[in-house]
């Protein structure tokens, strides 16, 4: 009988399928098949699958706003999407935003950042960034579809694609706490494999936008993320797991301001 301490070995793929629906439980609310194996390790490996778990919520979203818009206006309709959207998640990167600019905006040490950002109240900064990016999403769903552009196929494909940029925030910065924060697990860095899984599901739906489109989300993005990691580094010296709901919140905004740019 082998010891607890004995590596376990079995077929890569049970590995992946493992490490998908640790993905799946850490950043969703829907429950996993049953089976599954949790541990740090595949949760620590399931980094990688942070985008695909992004594409099928946003396939879901695209699904209830499509629905919810034959039988109300758009306005009404793109409402319970982004409502639902946070049911899916229960608000998870949504937290990591409001606690993100509660701590940068409140403290005035490192240290300082961090005690804020733990803390579970929100507070005025956080409130702001909620509102302003709820505001805009809303706003800008809602022209794309009243303006009869039915962008379904945009759901995805930006909760894919802002999840793939929040995630890149590893290849470049270490972890911030040495506490044993429940993010802690995702803190490695982001390797080359690693990063070409991440981005099948966004390279299989990019083909729905324009070269012109597509530079303009990329270059965006990249501009995003360069602030958004130097912000980092300059305040708390590396990121936590708030930064990364941070970096996908502000991502999934700019990429639909992007895209209502150059579609309306």
């Amino acid at each position: 009988m082998p010891s607890p301490d004995t590596p376990r070995t079995e077929p890569w793929l049970v590995t992946q399928w493992h490490s998908f629906f640790n993905a799946w439980v850490f950043f969703s609310r829907l429950p996993p098949p049953p089976g599954i194996r949790f541990d740090d390790a595949l949760l620590n490996h399931s980094s990688r699958y942070f985008t695909w778990v992004g594409a099928i919520l946003g396939l879901m979203l695209a699904l209830v706003v499509m629905a919810a818009g034959t039988l109300w206006t758009w306005p009404v309709a793109v409402a319970l999407m982004l409502a639902f959207s946070l049911l899916l998640t229960g608000a998870f990167h949504e937290d990591g935003l409001a606690d993100t600019f509660d701590g940068f905006g409140g403290g005035f040490t490192r240290e300082a950042v961090l005690t804020i950002m733990k803390d579970s109240r929100l507070g005025t900064y956080g409130a702001a960034a909620l509102v302003v990016t709820l505001l805009i999403r809303w706003l800008a769903w809602t022209t794309l579809f009243e303006q009869g552009l039915s962008p379904w196929w945009a759901l995805p494909l930006i909760a894919a694609w802002s999840r793939f940029w929040a995630i890149s925030t590893l290849w470049t910065l270490p972890y911030a706490r040495d506490d044993n924060s429940k993010s802690k697990p995702l803190a490695t860095r982001f390797d080359t494999g690693a990063s070409v899984l991440a981005l099948v599901p966004v390279m299989g739906l990019v083909w729905w936008l324009s070269p012109m489109q597509l530079l303009g989300l990329a270059l965006g993005a990249l501009l995003l993320r360069a602030l958004l990691n130097r912000w980092f580094m300059r305040r708390i010296q590396g990121y936590t797991g708030d930064c990364l709901g941070a970096a996908q919140q502000l991502q999934e905004t700019l990429a639909v301001l992007i895209l209502l740019a150059f579609i309306a």
